[in-house]
């Protein structure tokens, strides 16, 4: 999440660099809505690569317009809402909006850029911690006496975006199972379970070989 378009500040262009490097350092593959190419809507190409992506990271600086700032924090509320995790990057100089005053930052400071990096890299070890933790949200889902597949399938799809573990990808074939087990009491409308099925599939297309 920056601003974007020819107005884009050096700072700015600095702060993306850096959180960009960092990412790809880390294993975590950087999307972009302007990198995107296709005729969607604007909006719903960025809904669908926040709803694809593990976690967010939001960059403004005191250069960030306000109608740009607006849609930044639109982005972040976007998160919030999809249950993704996000990591808030600003300027020395910015100020962040009064509802955000407590919120943590990680702040660059262009004299700084080692203690930029501890700090970044720190914060996604942070959010790659909770891919164990929406793993085992999965398992509960999965494995409680009121089985909730759909619950399971959106843990586990948080957990293998964040963290990409094999294990996890295992689990999700143990949810196909379940959509298929005729012996079992129908867990959904007919429907629903379609539903379901082609989402899982859908989903295990996008991940790597």
């Amino acid at each position: 999440m920056l601003h974007s378009g020819s107005k884009v500040s050096d700072l700015e262009v600095a702060m993306d660099s850096v959180v960009c490097q960092r990412l790809l350092r880390l294993g975590n593959p950087v999307k972009k809505a302007a990198r995107q190419s296709g005729t969607k809507d604007y909006l719903e190409k960025i809904i669908q690569i926040i709803r694809g992506a593990g976690f967010g990271i939001a960059i403004f600086s005191e250069f960030t317009p306000a109608a740009t700032l607006a849609n930044i924090f639109f982005e972040i509320g976007l998160c919030g809402v999809l249950g993704k995790p996000v990591i808030l990057v600003k300027s020395v100089e910015a100020k962040p909006p009064s509802d955000f005053v407590r919120t943590e930052w990680i702040t660059f400071n262009p004299q700084d850029i080692k203690r930029f990096r501890r700090d970044l890299d720190e914060s996604v070890k942070a959010i790659r911690d909770l891919a164990n933790y929406y793993e085992e949200l999965g398992d509960l889902a999965l494995e409680s006496e009121a089985v909730d597949l759909e619950l399971a399938f959106e843990r586990y799809r948080q957990a293998i975006l964040i963290g990409n573990k094999q294990i996890v990808r295992g689990k999700i074939g143990r949810i196909l199972q379940a959509l298929d087990d005729k012996t079992k009491p129908a867990l959904f409308l007919q429907a629903s379970r379609s539903r379901l099925r082609k989402s899982i599939q859908e989903f295990d297309k996008l991940l790597p070989r």
